[in-house]
């Protein structure tokens, strides 16, 4: 009896991880990609590698997990990194794409001058910027629809990270942006999904690093749970509460005892693979 008992649990666990949509159709294991600028690198945190986003996300749903997302990168850096073969193939392989990008579009554009023209009152640069983003992040999701049509695509809204004095220039950009996001999916309904990003962040600074830029230990957090939860409603993951493996370590903890053990577990692990791969 207890053994029947052992074996309808087991069964009982499949068929829940199955609704849940965590495996693919074949048995596998969910691939999840991240494709964009910084924020989807993970910059604002030391150990990025094990606390962007994109990883918590993964961790949390059991998914294999691929970070294709390059610090500094506009959507013209990214329309021409699809064309990589490698980052077509993982395109082509993922179930769900997560595409974080547009902020460098203005913080490329020559800022101290946006800036200047800003307190003038002209924005024109803003929406020649904003225009010519929106043509290549449209051509960014038609590339990726073409590489794999079945793919679930997640965008997700720029937040507004500017210290005080430049606040309210950053959020000439980011409304801008956040525009384009929408317009583009009212005219292609279903095309990806729009998760709220922006609004969470208001008011909470330490959401925020402290280069007033990219996401903190707790942004990354933040923004993996607002991804598990549009995951979860998709009946795509297991979980709304993010699963931390690794905390986050921001970049004001670069003295402190866990940047100490996590360097040391990264040598570590390269020491090892080292030792593996020449056999010892």
């Amino acid at each position: 009896m207890k053994k029947f008992s052992k074996i309808l649990c087991v069964f009982l666990a499949l068929i829940m991880c199955l609704s849940l949509g965590v495996f693919a159709s074949d048995g596998e294991k969910l691939n999840y990609v991240v494709l964009g600028d910084s924020i989807g690198w993970g910059a604002g945190v030391i150990n990025s590698s094990e606390a962007v986003f994109g990883k918590i996300v993964a961790d949390t749903n059991g998914y294999n997990f691929k970070n294709d997302a390059v610090n500094g990168y506009t959507t013209s850096d990214l329309l021409k990194h699809l064309d990589k073969e490698k980052i077509a193939a993982d395109v082509k392989a993922a179930d769900i794409i997560s595409v974080s990008i547009g902020g460098n579009n203005f913080l490329r554009g020559d800022m101290k001058s946006l800036i200047a023209e800003a307190a003038e009152g002209n924005y024109s640069r803003f929406d020649d910027i904003a225009a010519n983003f929106y043509i290549e992040f449209s051509a960014i999701i038609e590339k990726i629809k073409a590489l794999n049509p079945d793919a679930l695509i997640l965008a997700q809204t720029l937040y507004n990270p500017g210290a005080d004095s430049i606040k309210a220039v950053y959020q000439q950009g980011a409304d801008r942006l956040n525009a384009g996001y929408a317009r583009y999916l009212e005219e292609n309904p279903g095309a990806y999904e729009l998760l709220e990003v922006a609004k969470p962040f208001v008011g909470h600074p330490e959401y925020v690093a402290a280069d007033y830029i990219h996401p903190s230990a707790k942004g990354n957090e933040v923004i993996a749970k607002i991804v598990l939860e549009k995951l979860f409603e998709l009946g795509l993951g297991e979980s709304t509460e993010p699963v931390i493996l690794h905390e986050g370590i921001n970049q004001t903890e670069i003295f402190s005892f866990k940047t100490v053990a996590y360097l040391f577990r990264l040598i570590a692990a390269r020491f090892t693979a080292m030792l593996e791969a020449i056999g010892f």
